[in-house]
């Protein structure tokens, strides 16, 4: 191969989803739902010969990372870089909690483009994004070719996609990625890349079955 097909596959349903809270760095587990979206998802992932498993150090990705992993019989990789983004003071919270505690951090959730979004004593939005394109650097560097999964969260997959597609850490917070969504993207050496699948089902009636809808994952 003369590129890196990475799959990037957000952990899945975490306990408490339904309040919507800011799971940055809070090591929050994983729902029955959850543990399952991520077993269907190894079962579909170990049908593609993938050369390296990565996952974040955080628990509910790495129960995917692990599940992938021995599916592909492989031994899994944990990359603390590959962290959500640190919401600092806002772990756990809500936005309704959140906007009553810092109001200006709540606009600025909602209008990214008027400026750095930036967490009381955690991350800010550029910071993050910087931290996950040196991440993606050093993975392209040990793996320039290849199949290669990552499991992770949403603001990775949001910040990666950003990263190659040159967008402003404003304009990553457009992209969006559903638990055990699958983002798949090709790059190829001199930093051509080539979006496979944006946010992808791997579920029962979406690429799990034979067909062009697999085929298209394996390439």
């Amino acid at each position: 191969m003369d590129k890196l097909r990475l799959y990037l596959l957000r952990h899945g349903q975490t306990i408490d989803f339904e309040r919507h809270l800011f799971n940055g760095w809070r090591d929050v587990g994983l729902t029955e739902l959850g543990k399952r979206q991520l077993d269907d998802a190894a079962r579909v992932l170990g049908r593609i010969p993938l050369d390296a498993v990565y996952s974040s150090d955080l628990g509910r990705a790495r129960y995917g990372g692990e599940k992938v992993a021995a599916g592909a019989g492989l031994t899994l990789g944990l990359i603390k870089d590959f962290r959500e983004m640190s919401f600092g003071k806002c772990e756990g919270l809500n936005f309704q909690e959140l906007a009553k505690l810092y109001p200006e951090l709540a606009e600025g959730i909602l209008c990214p483009q008027t400026g750095k979004v930036s967490f009381p004593e955690g991350e800010d939005d550029r910071g993050f994004q910087a931290r996950i394109a040196g991440a993606v650097t050093g993975l392209l560097e040990k793996h320039p070719e290849g199949r290669v999964c990552l499991v992770s969260h949403a603001g990775v997959g949001r910040a990666v996609l950003a990263h190659f597609m040159g967008l402003s850490s404003s304009s990553m917070w457009a992209i969006h990625q559903d638990f055990a969504g699958l983002h798949v993207l090709d790059v190829y050496q001199g930093g051509t890349y080539i979006i496979r699948a944006l946010n992808a089902y791997l579920g029962p009636e979406g690429y799990a079955q034979d067909g062009p809808g697999l085929a298209a994952l394996v390439g």
